[in-house]
């Protein structure tokens, strides 16, 4: 794992469930209404889900968990439960009706591939997908290339889809703090 020259890592808070959807593999972009630093790009992140629980997603959340999600069902929901299988009780939040996910904490590290700035929807695509008018990569990609939307952010027009990829479940998380923005995880902090 990588850490700068101070020991720290890079990390991001993301509400629930979207934090544990990346961390199954679920979710391949967080939409932000802003771009990562450059330097950013091809480095590895911390993916942080934050403590404060939303009570008005709890249907989603029920949705996803209990297997009733359209694009994903039972399999989406068995990825959700093996993320967390061994998360300690104290770090359960509890979201609609009986659904619980891990709060403040880590519950995973990936890289951040590439940054797109969303365009238009795209013309032609086979599934929903917008185009992209601004990129930040660590790789070539094609030039023609088109963000594939899904249920998990927001791709509206202007706003930014962040790639992740080689993402990796903390089972169990790693209890942290989170902050608004990108933050530093101090040195140590998967040991605490």
């Amino acid at each position: 794992m990588t850490t700068d020259s101070k020991g720290t890592m890079k990390a991001i808070s993301l509400w629930q469930p979207y934090a544990s959807l990346i961390a199954c593999g679920a979710k391949f972009y967080e939409t932000r209404s802003w771009a990562p630093p450059r330097s950013m790009i091809g480095q590895p992140i911390a993916i942080h889900a934050a403590k404060k629980i939303d009570k008005s997603i709890g249907e989603f959340v029920d949705e996803i968990c209990y297997g009733q999600h359209p694009d994903g069902g039972f399999d989406l929901a068995d990825k959700l439960a093996a993320s967390l299988s061994r998360c300690p009780s104290d770090l359960l939040g509890c979201f609609g009706d009986g659904s619980v996910l891990p709060i403040g904490c880590v519950v995973a590290i990936g890289v951040l591939d590439a940054a797109f700035r969303l365009g238009e929807p795209a013309p032609h695509a086979a599934r929903p997908a917008m185009t992209v008018t601004r990129r930040l990569i660590s790789r070539p990609m094609p030039e023609c290339f088109t963000v594939r939307v899904d249920d998990f952010g927001d791709y509206s027009p202007g706003r930014w889809a962040w790639l992740l990829r080689d993402v990796k479940a903390l089972n169990p998380p790693a209890r942290a703090t989170g902050r608004q923005g990108i933050f530093d995880l101090p040195q140590g902090w998967l040991c605490a």
